[in-house]
């Protein structure tokens, strides 16, 4: 188990929330380290037994009395602020393969002492903030064993289908898996897309989807903090303040001069790593990209686009949104 001393945060949101931007900003916080979606593992593979080749696939379903060896391993080395081996390409991906072709009475076992080791030579941080993308039907198992503040991002559903239809993005099996759609989506009053739906109409609905589950677990945690990526971006240093504050973070220098100079860190995928660049370069410009941010969908969505998505999002309790803004 990670280091109890440490202030675990997790911040939970649909892919293309933000929570890059976010996590990055929150990681200027004083002794603050920052671990970025340790579970977006091999989320191209089928999940048919709890577990991928790699990883654990797209949105893991682990339920709180479950015990997952395999996923605390992971979680633990999360928020040591490790990410879990580099998983996708040469040593590492071949240690895990290894690992998991392992007996699980002999392979669970071994991971547990691993990561335990490995804490026992992490640095210690004040606070680690992770963040993921595909926690949705398992971080109330992630909060109850380790316990972390938790924040929910959302963000304008037309922001994010703009992003989803421009990067081809797409939500997986959610639609079709039945330990999600049976035990997580119909007893909210969600029902499967239809099987003809267009492209833009899937997007909607993995959205709404998505949200809808977030939804019900912030109203079932009230204590969980929910973020809007809107108003981060609108009034970056007054919203961000409050975050800070509500997590217990300490506001630093280096906090201020990555929002008056910084703007928007969007990530850039070069070789299989994760590198940030500021997309403005002074206080004005920084505002200025920040509140480009909000109306993105307008110039992204043609309005055909737009017609069909307002249309699906509304049959979502809240209109695609984690809650109503």
């Amino acid at each position: 188990m990670s280091d109890p001393g440490t202030g675990r945060i997790l911040v939970v949101s649909s892919p293309r929330s933000g929570s890059t931007w976010t996590l990055r900003t929150l990681s200027f916080a004083e002794g603050t380290s920052f671990v970025r979606e340790p579970d977006n593992v091999d989320t191209a593979a089928a999940v048919r037994t709890g577990v991928t080749r790699l990883g654990f696939g797209p949105y893991p379903v682990v339920e709180p009395d479950e015990a997952a060896p395999q996923y605390a391993a992971l979680w633990d080395l999360a928020f040591q602020g490790r990410r879990a081996l580099a998983l996708r390409r040469g040593w590492g991906r071949r240690v895990t393969r290894t690992a998991f072709a392992l007996p699980r009475p002999v392979r669970d076992p071994l991971l547990k002492v691993a990561a335990r080791g490995l804490g026992a030579m992490a640095p210690r941080r004040s606070h680690v903030v992770v963040s993921s993308v595909m926690a949705h039907f398992s971080v109330e198992w992630i909060h109850e064993k380790f316990h972390p503040r938790v924040v929910v991002l959302q963000r304008d559903p037309l922001n994010i289908a703009s992003s989803w239809l421009r990067l081809n993005i797409d939500a997986f099996d959610v639609h079709s898996r039945p330990a999600i759609v049976e035990r997580h989506l119909r007893p909210l009053g969600v029902e499967p897309p239809r099987q003809d739906a267009s492209t833009a109409a899937l997007v909607g609905w993995w959205i709404g989807a998505l949200a809808t589950q977030l939804g019900s677990l912030v109203e079932r945690h009230p204590d969980w903090i929910l973020a809007t990526h809107e108003d981060l971006c609108e009034a970056a240093e007054t919203q961000f303040g409050d975050l800070y504050q509500r997590l217990g973070l300490t506001w630093t220098q280096e906090t201020e001069t990555h929002l008056r100079e910084g703007g928007y860190i969007e990530p850039l995928f070069r070789g299989g790593a994760n590198t940030f660049t500021p997309s403005a370069g002074g206080s004005d410009a920084a505002t200025r990209v920040r509140r480009e941010q909000v109306d993105a969908w307008r110039t992204r969505l043609t309005p055909d686009q737009q017609s069909e998505l307002r249309e699906v999002l509304a049959t979502f309790p809240n209109g695609g949104w984690v809650r109503p803004r």
